[in-house]
């Protein structure tokens, strides 16, 4: 054994705040809200229940941290506007599949009214203004593929909105290998293959992700 051992170094505020919203988003997506409780999360995160106090005022500001996660972890590096719309939508389209696949939680908090149970209107109004978010960029996007004549003329940005926001649903709870990132994000390339075709009328080719990060990148493989 060491006779002197490095002091162990203890990790900075904003890192254990992160680590707690992390475990929050995992508790309350998996176990509901009733485990949304500081002995949980300190259980989660390897400290003491009083630690979770000295990094959060109160449970309502874990819960605020949670819907700043989501926020972050949802739109963090959206493609750019400009350029072929078509492009920027496969861009968006594999890397929300990335987010999700990482966070599976996400996707359960979307689609549960957990958050809402918190106590806190706010926070499932955000949640519902995150939805809201995701299908006017993508119907936007579906609108100017269409005024540049990309669109199929029996496609409607409606319609599209439901085939996107559809895949992606199904692509993150059909993933056979759970941490399986670059397998999810070929198959993303897949579906996003399909989908293109089915939005445009014309076939797409499958690319090759670059590695097994290339989906978190938003590349679109072109």
């Amino acid at each position: 054994m060491d006779p002197n051992p490095l002091p162990r170094r203890r990790k900075s505020t904003d890192v254990r705040r992160g680590e707690i919203a992390e475990a929050a988003m995992r508790v309350v997506a998996s176990q509901g809200t009733r485990q949304f409780t500081a002995r949980v999360l300190a259980r989660e995160v390897g400290i003491t229940d009083g630690a979770v106090f000295r990094h959060f005022p109160s449970m309502e500001a874990i819960a605020d941290a949670v819907v700043e996660r989501m926020e972050s972890l949802l739109f963090a590096d959206l493609p750019p506007a400009g350029g072929d719309p078509v492009e920027r939508l496969g861009g968006f389209f594999r890397r929300r599949v990335a987010a999700i696949g990482e966070h599976p939680e996400l996707s359960r908090l979307l689609l549960s009214d957990h958050l809402a149970q918190l106590g806190s209107p706010a926070h499932a109004e955000r949640v519902a203004g995150f939805k809201r978010r995701t299908r006017r960029f993508v119907r936007d996007c579906l609108l100017q593929a269409g005024r540049r004549g990309r669109l199929r003329r029996a496609m409607t940005p409606d319609v599209g909105v439901i085939l996107v926001s559809g895949a992606i649903l199904a692509l993150t709870h059909a993933n056979p290998r759970p941490g399986d990132a670059a397998g999810l994000a070929r198959l993303a390339e897949e579906v996003w293959a399909a989908v293109e075709t089915a939005l445009t009328g014309v076939a797409a080719p499958v690319a090759a992700p670059a590695g097994p990060h290339a989906a978190r990148a938003g590349r679109t493989g072109r």
